[in-house]
């Protein structure tokens, strides 16, 4: 089955026509979202699809399935952007905006972590398992899934991006000490106004004391949280993806060593082997957005 798939972040978003059977992106594309409005992040969206399908010599009517990832909180059910903290949409009605263009389309739309964590669960072959996803990129977000279903409790189960931490004698989230903004922020004041988070990982590398201090600490951290989410659901795998991790997987080496050192019960010695990469890495909400069409589109016709 092919689909045409929409990643879409707070600072980018990617589109591509995806195929299950070939495991392939066709005519992958990106394009700035920030500082568009609510209409014209969806025309950015639709302009995409329309230069994909010129590419492909497809027609809108042949289009069976879309899958859209989008961050924050979304209205699966209803087709709606509830709520995007750095997107302007605000319980937009994204999946009619698309029907009126493919209108025999199957549209599926999820949070934009829950797609790249359904694209991984399927990636790795679970089956009956318990599976956490955890991405570390701009912020620190968290799903989690059984048995193919996803864990949401009352909306936001395993967001570990919102745990808090001690910081002095102040409680700060862990996303607001560990994320890739969090580096950067930490290494304009303390190192230099102009440091990226791959500069600072660099600087690490190299030894620079002060780089050491905040990459240390991220990756400690970082290991609580999962710390936290190892003793809450005991998951069979971690998977790990977002630019920070995906672009330097030697940080999350750093982290699993972190968190082996806090191991102090036997019956968790061994957790930081659970943890692994990302194998779709950046692709991961692409496929996601075509499993969970596929998946979708099942349910409703399973012959």
């Amino acid at each position: 089955m092919t689909a045409l798939v929409a990643d879409i972040g707070g600072t980018k978003v990617a589109s591509a026509l995806v195929s299950n059977k070939e495991k392939s992106l066709k005519h992958r594309m990106q394009a700035d979202s920030v500082s568009l409005d609510e209409n014209a992040l969806f025309d950015c969206i639709l302009a995409m699809f329309f230069q994909i399908l010129e590419a492909e010599k497809l027609k809108p009517e042949e289009i069976r399935l879309i899958g859209l990832g989008i961050p924050g909180k979304v209205d699966s059910v209803n087709g709606l952007a509830v709520y995007q903290n750095n997107l302007p949409w605000r319980n937009f009605p994204l999946r009619n905006k698309f029907k009126k263009y493919f209108p025999i389309a199957k549209i599926a739309m999820d949070n934009d972590v829950y797609m790249a964590a359904y694209g991984e669960w399927i990636e790795w072959e679970m089956e009956k398992e318990t599976f956490a996803y955890v991405t570390v990129s701009t912020g620190i977000s968290a799903c989690l899934l059984s048995e193919g279903k996803f864990l949401r409790g009352a909306g936001i189960a395993g967001e570990i991006g919102l745990t808090l931490l001690e910081n002095g004698d102040d409680l700060i989230s862990l996303e607001n000490l560990a994320s890739g903004t969090a580096i950067r922020e930490s290494a304009k004041k303390l190192l230099n106004p102009q440091l990226t988070t791959a500069g600072v990982m660099d600087l690490y590398y190299r030894k620079d004391p002060m780089a050491e201090k905040i990459i240390q600490r991220a990756a400690k951290c970082i290991a609580r949280g999962l710390h936290q989410i190892f003793t809450l659901i005991d998951p069979h795998l971690v998977v790990m993806g977002g630019g920070v991790i995906i672009n330097q997987p030697e940080f999350l080496t750093l982290i699993k060593q972190e968190l082996k050192h806090m191991v102090q019960n036997p019956l968790q010695k061994g957790i930081e082997e659970r943890i692994q990469l990302s194998k779709l890495k950046g692709d991961a909400g692409l496929f996601g957005c075509l499993y969970t069409a596929e998946s979708q589109r099942l349910e409703k016709n399973p012959s």
